[in-house]
């Protein structure tokens, strides 16, 4: 065999060697990195489990789906019988799963067996995306060392058969630059640190910010467990961007893109020493964490988080609320409590109506432990029980003014929710904890019922009810709305039913069925929150409202922003032109009175014009 053939199988081994050892070292490193994520998704669940107080499977699986990223998720007693399954999972990760076999990697679903509960988990973590990225990238790193094979045979067929005896042969030429490059390939797989660091960024970062995500977060509070002193105060933040699927509808996906991460870089700029972990849990929310945090410490964060939101939207001119609920608490509360306060805040900045773009609430366990009976999580179920079978809750009404003697107006009824002991609930918090704990549709039976026995009691009033948007979109309940009105057909013609624009959005049959049965029953429907949607006329025209409510956004000082004038304006000509009233809400000062009543709307309604009273 003469030389050059040497070189060339010589050539040939080294690159063939280069390709195995590196297709190897990549999916052990893979294996590495998917097994600490399934690791991490198996401790998270069970901390979720172990945090579980309410027993009801729906809740657990709404906890388990808005926390974790689960294809398939399937809850099941411990005799088998199947209480709750989905399946999204997708194929095209079969090289995967071989390689990670290769390892001792299974991508089965994982099972947890929770004995207190009497259940079984299975689940399988969102790792699809993840594993097609590494199959394509174990398939170039393949291709580019079969390059490396075939490149010595085509150097030998194109190169001279002779050369001086003096002079280094190409292919030795070639054979140290292929061998050299596998070496150096070799060492960089070895190492394992360039493919371990792009999984873990994959796994553990949010690519849209950069901020780590809601899995990094897990892992970081769970430290933080581990080293909890009870002496000391953690301060956890959440900072939820209200109205970005809004942005999304409205202006476009780039649009709320650039709305994220621009919010992402103005909480990055927070000065505070120590400065705190900054995450982002999901779509609309991003998270601050900070350990051993003093009253003072979160007075300050919170001073700081309000100034920078509101400096940012006022320099980009933008009106979509951004709540911020803050809660301080002691070191070593279970992370499904500590996320179950924080929806408390944030459900009491959502109450603060009216109070700018920005809205705060600071929830401190040692000021609140006088109400822990009311406000803690565990305890929620028990108190919406009550409300229902106690009927503790109150309507007020506040009247939509009329402006010209042929509108048409009404007295819209508020709930006010209060416990056993006469303790004053958040009405916001309250329907919203209603609908996690599945008690909604009960609350807003109970709220029709008393508001019908409140009209019968008041013949010469016309009454307007709120139902919320999972109301409408229900049809069992629609049915029983339909036999409700049924048997008292003269209170009909005085009730006026307000439905959010965005809650009409959801499902447009339903929709349209919904608004037919109570114009067929002699009731009358009001449109609210109008021009926050994408909703367009042609809708109105099919669905045939009988009033529209304008969002208290266009209301704030009307008399200086001429785009919102501008706005209502047209509103107004293009209702009037189908038979629509156009009322405005939020009515606060007389020059909004007065430039409201200059553009022609129908009716008003605010503080400036009355407070929401007793009826009786």
């Amino acid at each position: 065999m003469n030389i050059p053939t040497r070189l060339s199988l010589l050539s040939w081994g080294c690159a063939l060697l280069s390709a195995v050892l590196s297709f190897w070292l990549f999916w052990q490193a893979a294996s590495l990195q998917i097994s600490q994520l399934q690791q991490t998704h198996q401790a998270a669940i069970q901390q979720l489990l172990a945090n579980h107080l309410t027993g009801d499977t729906k809740i657990l699986t709404r906890q388990l789906s808005s926390s974790f990223q689960l294809p398939y998720l399937k809850l099941s007693q411990l005799d088998g019988a199947v209480l709750h399954e989905h399946d999204n999972a997708e194929s095209g990760i079969e090289l995967a799963r071989y390689a990670l076999a290769l390892f001792a990697v299974s991508l089965d679903p994982m099972e947890i067996r929770d004995e207190l509960h009497g259940l079984t988990v299975s689940f399988s973590p969102a790792l699809q995306q993840l594993l097609r990225q590494l199959q394509w990238q174990s398939l170039l790193l393949s291709f580019a060392s079969a390059l490396l094979v075939l490149l010595p045979f085509y150097r030998l067929k194109n190169q001279p058969a002779r050369k001086p005896s003096h002079a280094l042969h190409p292919l030795e030429k070639v054979a140290q630059q292929a061998t050299g490059q596998a070496v150096s390939q070799t060492q960089t797989s070895t190492s394992g640190t360039t493919a371990a660091d792009y999984l873990l960024e994959l796994a553990l970062v949010d690519q849209l910010t950069g901020l780590p995500n809601r899995q990094q977060f897990v892992r970081s509070y769970e430290t933080l467990l581990k080293n909890a002193n009870a002496v000391h105060h953690s301060l956890f933040v959440v900072i939820r961007c209200e109205n970005l699927n809004d942005i999304n509808q409205q202006q476009g996906y780039l649009a709320g893109d650039l709305y994220i991460k621009e919010m992402a870089d103005q909480l990055r700029q927070l000065a505070l020493t120590p400065q705190p972990s900054l995450f982002r849990l999901n779509h609309t929310d991003f998270c601050l964490l900070q350990a051993d945090a003093s009253p003072e410490q979160a007075q300050q964060l919170a001073d700081l988080v309000l100034q920078q939101c509101q400096l940012y939207l006022q320099q980009k001119n933008l009106s979509h609320p951004v709540l911020l609920g803050l809660v301080l608490t002691h070191q070593g509360k279970a992370l499904g409590e500590l996320l179950a306060l924080a929806d408390t805040a944030i459900g009491l900045a959502r109450q603060q109506h009216g109070k700018g773009s920005v809205r705060l609430y600071l929830y401190n366990d040692q000021e609140h432990s006088a109400h822990q009976t009311s406000f803690s999580p565990q305890n929620w179920r028990q108190l919406l029980d009550d409300i229902i079978e106690q009927q503790l809750l109150t309507l007020l009404g506040q009247m939509v003014q009329p402006l010209n003697k042929g509108s048409r107006s009404y007295t819209e009824l508020l709930v006010r929710f209060r416990s056993k002991d006469e303790q004053l609930l958040p009405t916001a918090l309250v329907l919203e904890m209603a609908g996690k704990l599945d008690r909604l549709l009960e609350l807003e039976k109970l709220i029709v019922e008393q508001a019908m026995a409140l009209a019968s009691r008041l013949p010469t009033q016309t009454l307007g009810i709120n139902l919320s948007a999972g109301a409408v979109q229900d049809e069992q309940f629609v049915a029983w709305l339909d036999r409700r009105l049924s048997r008292e057909p003269e209170l009909c013609s005085r009730l006026v039913f307000e439905i959010s624009e965005q809650g009409l959005q959801h499902n447009l049959r339903l929709s349209k069925r919904l608004l037919d049965l109570l114009h067929q029953q002699g009731a009358r429907v009001t449109v609210e929150r109008f021009g926050m949607g994408i909703t367009s006329f042609k809708f109105f025209r099919e669905l045939k409202p009988d009033f529209v409510k304008l969002d208290g956004s266009y209301t704030r000082q009307i008399e200086d922003d001429k785009n919102n004038q501008y706005f209502i304006r047209l509103m107004v000509d293009l209702a009037h032109r189908i038979g629509i009233a156009v009322l405005a809400e939020n009515v606060e000062t007389a020059a909004e009175k007065q430039m409201l009543e200059s553009l022609l709307v129908d009716g008003l309604q605010g503080y400036y014009l009355n407070k929401p009273a007793a009826l009786e």
